[in-house]
């Protein structure tokens, strides 16, 4: 019987541990703004291993082509959609890859805009997936003056080369449960630091009303104009 027990207290320490560890490696971004224009947090990188809530279903996969034509970078991006298998949340991923082909330099930074701030938890990269190069910061602006959303990631050192393997996945990890393609992105790269067009991509998207809730609330509008016309003969 003290063996059975000190067994189970042995399996919920674990299991404490191992949910301390995953939380310890969840990169909060820094949101303290006072009259910063914005705010810079250092992403050191995750595994599934230490943070086992990341695990979850592929709901989209895009590749979207970019290029800077001036420039000759030239390459792609892809979005990904995860859903957790845990709590049914959503993270959102990108990874950058540039073409051999390349050569106006790298790719220094992914600048999002239109993601919203309401539902974002922590940001960080994959260390156990594809690529090489990684953003070292998240940068989120002060939503003061960029009320709609606005994060880079920075690739500065190293930047995302041309002919590499790739970047690494970076992800914005979320608490919301729908999305849309509402946010866009673009791209600084090159010497002069030169921007690319943008493009769209996933978002967090507030929660839609059940068939059922919305049939209640019709019925209840089409009651209370009812009984406001009847107000009005009256």
């Amino acid at each position: 019987m003290i063996r059975i027990f000190l067994s189970t207290l042995a399996r919920a320490a674990s299991a404490a541990l191992l949910a301390f560890t995953a939380v310890a490696h969840a990169v909060t971004l820094n949101n303290s703004f006072g009259a910063q224009p914005f705010l810079d947090t250092a992403l050191g990188g995750t595994t599934a291993a230490l943070r086992p809530e990341l695990a979850g279903v592929v709901l989209e996969d895009v590749i979207q082509s970019f290029s800077f034509g001036a420039l000759n970078i030239s390459g792609t991006v892809q979005n990904r959609v995860v859903r957790e298998s845990g709590t049914g949340t959503l993270d959102f991923y990108w990874r950058i890859l540039v073409d051999a082909g390349s050569t106006g330099g790298g790719i220094d930074a992914f600048r999002l805009g239109d993601f919203g701030y309401s539902f974002l938890t922590d940001a960080d990269w994959r260390i156990d997936g594809l690529g090489s190069a990684a953003p070292h910061i998240a940068r989120l602006f002060n939503p003061a003056t960029h009320p709609s959303g606005d994060i880079n990631f920075l690739f500065e050192d190293p930047p995302v080369p041309a002919g590499d393997v790739g970047s690494r996945f970076f992800f914005l990890h979320t608490d919301a449960t729908n999305y849309a393609s509402t946010a866009f992105y673009d791209l600084l790269g090159g010497p002069n630091q030169t921007l690319s067009s943008e493009f769209s991509t996933f978002a967090p998207a507030p929660a839609v009303p059940e068939p059922s809730s919305v049939l209640l609330m019709s019925v209840g509008l089409a009651g209370i104009g009812v009984a406001a016309r009847r107000r009005m003969r009256g």
